[in-house]
């Protein structure tokens, strides 16, 4: 654990950092060289850094994105050899308990074709490229960069030093069979899900070899959690001095590369929820690289203990989700279950990137009642000011707006997703045997409160369409007046110009006794041939507006003062009688239209 200024109380001394920072080839695991990821050698369809999972406890199947059931295609163990594959499909690997060789304990994703390719995880070495201490070897996820998808003629992997947001992370989906021994009401660590790794048994040296681990562990157990533990054991599934594990805790280097004692993540670094719902914005070396989170600017994470009681081969999490608003809107660790809904656009109109949350369903900060709420954020972060959240209620215009293209409402996935940094220190192979395993075990909560929105219609609500029918224009009476009735049948408004001069006036919009709008915007435009454009815009209570126009010719005025149907520019008057009559003649009911 750290203290309040982040530098590592139970770290470790320069003097063995040094020694773990050794890149020997110890403890190597199978897979690539990142050398290799720049002049890609290995054919496709087949899989990059493929050989360092092992697949004894693992099935792999390809799968359409509409249906994960089954299998379309085959993935051979042996070479990493997959049936082509396009648009719309993707895999899943599902990791099977090793204690019966037959219970489903994970599912293990990565991103669809052509981002990513089966079977989910790829094993990275000697990545020289790696900063801030980072091991120069990873285990992660078997995706591509947007310089070269699959589908192109150049595929580009994604390695231990790629860019941010490369999705680097392979993702276990923990299960309802990781949390079926704990009994209702009570708490506990469930069972565990397993990954192997297969070393290199040419591999003669007695160094130790440090692998950065990049995944997420997301949470479809069907109850509350509140943290995991995380173990490394040996072929046997025995405890070994040769396999430890760490938090990067005075492993970082300076500017040089020089160890310098200092820590690689800081404390909230090391579990957290997504940057893009929780997160500060930051830059680095003029890169932005999260902006602040949808939720809150303040992370939300787990703190993470390394059990040096265990001799460091176990780390573990068990309190409450801490950091940022998520604890105060979902309380613990949501499973699936339980997934809010949000609204979600997709701002670069690529499918195969992210999509960025609009609005979600549930009670925003602040608020008593679950609704559509939207947020606004002021991102002045200089001077250390904080940016200030504000929350709204949607309003009909947002409706219709999301309504559009490349908008769409789904699950809020990432709210089950927690991000993991960790460090596996493989020592020699002689030790450890021809395969280590990574076992992860949830710890379920005894609160499962089920959020107040769960049940409820979180469907986006239809907008009414403003689509004024033709207008009809009447000049009022009496000689002097300058009034108009502007019918838009089968709704009634009553506006006035003002001499010509362009003037817009506001009027109630009305269906029945119901107001569904409060602004109606009246504009009278002479023209050159002695006809008169007026023009209405219609605005109702949630945003949204019509317009409608049309051209009369003008009615010569009266003499008199009463009640004939005649226009005179002149006059300031308004005959209430007439405009009366109208309203009571055309004031019927409407019905409504709306957006599919």
């Amino acid at each position: 654990m750290k203290s309040e200024n982040g530098k590592s109380i139970l770290g470790l001394s320069l003097v063995v950092a040094m020694l773990l920072g050794s890149s020997a080839y110890a403890g190597k695991i199978k897979g690539a060289d990142a050398t290799d990821a720049y002049v890609p050698t290995v054919p496709l369809p087949t899989q990059f850094g493929f050989g360092g999972w092992s697949f004894d406890n693992v099935d792999v199947r390809i799968v359409n994105v509409a249906d994960f059931s089954g299998s379309i295609g085959d993935f051979n163990t042996t070479t990493g050899v997959y049936s082509s594959m396009t648009y719309e499909e993707s895999f899943e690997s599902d990791i099977i308990s090793r204690e019966d060789n037959v219970t489903i304990m994970g599912h293990l994703h990565g991103k669809d074709w052509p981002v990513g390719e089966p079977a989910g995880i790829k094993v990275i070495n000697d990545d020289n490229k790696t900063s801030n201490g980072k091991p120069v070897n990873c285990i992660m996820t078997t995706s591509y960069l947007d310089t070269g998808y699959l589908d192109t003629g150049s595929p580009k992997p994604v390695i231990c030093s790629s860019p941010f947001q490369t999705h680097k992370r392979f993702k276990i989906n923990l299960l309802e069979t990781t949390v079926a021994n704990v009994a209702d009401g009570a708490e506990g660590y469930g069972k565990p899900v397993e990954i192997v790794f297969n070393l290199d048994d040419t591999d003669t040296n007695t160094t130790v070899r440090k692998y950065q681990i990049l995944q997420k562990l997301n949470n479809y157990s069907g109850k509350r959690l509140k943290g995991y533990m995380v173990e490394v054991l040996d072929e046997n599934g025995s405890k070994n001095d040769a396999l430890t594990l760490s938090l990067g805790e005075g492993e970082g280097v300076d500017e040089n590369g020089t160890l310098d004692g200092s820590d690689i993540w800081g404390i909230e670094d090391m579990a957290n929820m997504s940057h893009g719902l929780w997160g500060p914005y930051e830059e680095h070396k003029g890169e932005v690289r999260f902006e602040n989170g949808f939720f809150d600017y303040i992370r939300a994470y787990y703190d993470v203990d390394l059990n040096t009681t265990d001799n460091n081969r176990s780390i573990s999490s068990t309190g409450d989700m801490l950091g940022g608003n998520y604890q105060a809107i979902f309380g613990n660790w949501l499973p699936s279950i339980w997934e809010p809904t949000g609204v979600f656009y997709d701002e670069d109109h690529d499918p195969s990137t992210d999509n960025i949350l609009q609005a979600f369903f549930g009670t925003a900060p602040g608020f008593t009642e679950d609704a559509w709420y939207k947020r606004s954020v002021d991102d002045n972060v200089t001077d250390n000011i904080p940016p200030v959240y504000t929350w709204a209620l949607a309003t009909d215009a947002d409706f219709a707006e999301w309504s559009g293209d490349w908008y769409n409402v789904g699950k809020i996935e990432d709210v089950l997703n927690l991000g993991l940094n960790y460090i596996v220190n493989v020592g020699e192979n002689a030790l450890i045997g021809k395969t280590f395993i990574i076992r992860i075990t949830p710890y379920v909560d005894i609160n499962q409160t089920v959020p107040s929105y769960v049940g409820k219609d979180s469907s986006i609500p239809t907008p009414p369409v403003i689509t004024p029918p033709p207008a009809n224009v009447a000049p009022t009476a009496n000689a002097g007046e300058d009034r108009f009735v502007f019918v838009l049948n089968p709704m009634l408004i009553i506006g006035s110009g003002t001499d010509g001069d362009g003037s817009i006036v506001s009027y109630e919009w009305k269906e029945g006794t119901t107001v569904l709008a409060t602004t109606a915007a009246f504009t009278y435009i002479p023209n050159a041939l002695g006809g008169h454009t007026l023009t209405l815009t219609v605005t109702d209570d949630g945003g949204l507006t019509a317009t409608d126009s049309m051209t009369v010719t003008a009615v010569a005025s009266s003499s008199g003062g009463g009640g004939g149907c005649t226009y005179n520019p002149n006059s300031k008057n308004f005959d209430m009688t007439f405009l009366l009559i109208m309203g009571l003649g055309l004031l019927y009911p409407f019905r409504r239209r709306f957006l599919k």
